[in-house]
């Protein structure tokens, strides 16, 4: 009896040094009318809420691949969100990827190209500040630092022009720096003049006041003609709801107003002197939370990782992506071999707690629960298993440059093998599309699959079509 205890407190005292960490459930646990619910916990099965009262701020991240489930996690958020706190929802749409979503969730689609957005508009601020908020973004889009000559001549046109006319716009600016000769200078800001790219240079067409209170929004940046403009465009709206937001006074009894989503921003998400840190780094300091999510971790400052109160990992296949993550928030070295491996809809989860002997803790949620079904397509062979989301799939094949009729064939096998396809035979079909080997295997990469995987596929394939008496024409890139 006394070797049997024995053998049970050492066995006990084992299991507290091997098993996987899990905050308490007191932590995770909300009641369904105050926190979000996420999932479980893999191991502990504990039903995850988020709550921001429990956090050190309501800031979140989220890193994944392509097809991890990242736009899926968003989506349920924000669902749950207006449900649970009454949270208006904003969404900047770097890549036009929540358009369809967002009308059939009963919201409103705003497309930028066809809207204006006078950059020297005051907003909810004083003229000077403005004038920090423009040179700020023009250091972040323009490195602007690296010509101090210039940036001189442009924020004293700014405010010349400011003194001069009540209503102001770039165009106006332009012409003043000509006026003075300062050529170069008028050429950093000429560019965002011209026709076609003028969307900061006329009056403005959106109220941003209005448009943080109207329920779900997506701003659908993807159609501005360059990334220089979209980022602008996306840092500029962020300026304007940081100022309109900091005129209230944060408070947790009135809770979390407004949800912005900041989707593949990777220019403004990864400048340190960016708004979208400043946000992170004021945590409670407004009554809105940032969403900030990309597929490519190095596109998200480090600050982010450290600050944001909650951090979700999804599947992460490149080694230097989750290298770049574990250095910022110091995870496990078994976190980091899940996170590898993961599936649509799993992830890690880091949550800095408000409460002071709490330390930051990064746990396994079993998967996202989310509204709809997760509809799931599975690519198999060579001993691997990569998930995709069914409509995230569609559209990677569409930005590939496949056809309907392309697509369609693609989407007809995995229906006739309840969701499955081989790994080869998708190398086949794109094959037979002409497309070259660089950009398949630029494409199963974007699915998450490992190089030793793409090199045995590519075997495969070849061995299939020597099988059939098919002489390989396909060039070796």
């Amino acid at each position: 009896m006394k070797l049997s205890r024995m053998f049970s407190s050492d066995l006990a005292s084992r299991m507290i040094l091997i098993h996987p960490p899990e905050p308490r459930k007191e932590l995770l646990m909300s009641l369904p009318s105050e926190g979000i619910y996420i999932g479980k916990t893999k191991y502990m099965n504990v039903p995850v809420y988020w709550d921001f009262k429990k956090v050190i701020n309501p800031h979140i991240g989220i890193v994944g691949i392509t097809g991890s489930g990242k736009s899926y996690l968003v989506k349920t958020f924000l669902t749950r969100a207006s449900l649970v706190l009454g949270a208006n929802a904003l969404i900047l749409d770097w890549v036009g990827e929540y358009g369809k979503w967002v009308k059939q969730a009963g919201g409103k689609v705003i497309s930028l190209n066809k809207e204006k957005l006078n950059l020297l508009d005051f907003g909810f601020t004083t003229k000077a500040v403005r004038i920090k908020q423009i040179m700020s973004a023009l250091d972040v889009l323009a490195d602007l630092k690296k010509y101090p000559t210039e940036r001189e001549e442009i924020e004293d046109a700014l405010e010349e022009v400011y003194k001069k006319k009540r209503k102001p716009n770039l165009r106006d600016i332009v012409k003043y720096l000509e006026k003075k000769k300062r050529s170069k200078s008028a050429r950093i800001l000429k560019r965002f003049t011209y026709e076609g790219c003028d969307f900061f240079a006329g009056n403005s067409t959106l109220n941003i006041k209005k448009l943080t209170t109207s329920g779900l929004v997506s701003l659908d940046l993807h159609e501005l003609p360059t990334e220089e403009i979209r980022s602008l465009a996306g840092l500029t709206i962020l300026q304007h709801i940081k100022e309109l937001m900091r005129a209230t006074k944060y408070d947790d009894k009135s809770g979390i107003k407004l949800l912005v989503v900041l989707d593949e921003a990777w220019k403004i998400a990864a400048k340190e002197e960016s708004d979208v840190i400043d946000i992170v780094r004021e945590g409670r300091k407004y009554n809105f939370a940032l969403i900030v999510a990309s597929q490519n971790p190095t596109d998200m400052h480090k600050t982010i990782f450290s600050n944001v109160g909650t951090m979700f990992i999804m599947r992460l296949v490149l080694k230097e992506f989750r290298d770049y993550v574990r250095s910022s928030i110091g995870y496990s070295q078994f976190i980091d071999s899940e996170i590898s491996s993961f599936g649509v809809g799993d992830a890690a989860v880091n949550m800095i707690f408000t409460e002071r002997q709490a330390q930051r803790a990064c746990f396994l949620l079993k998967k996202v629960d989310g509204e709809e079904p997760l509809f799931l397509l599975k690519i198999i062979g060579d001993n691997m298993d990569v998930e995709v989301e069914k409509d995230q799939l569609m559209r990677m094949l569409y930005e590939q440059g496949l056809d309907d009729s392309q697509v369609s064939l693609i989407k007809a096998e995995f229906e006739k093998n309840d969701g499955i396809l081989e790994a080869e035979k998708l190398v086949s079909f794109f094959e037979k599309f002409g497309y070259s080997r660089s950009s398949i295997i630029s494409f199963l990469r974007q699915l998450g699959v490992k190089e030793k995987r793409i090199i045995n596929i590519f075997s495969l394939v070849k061995m299939r079509r020597a099988s059939k008496g098919v002489v390989d024409l396909i060039p070796e890139d």
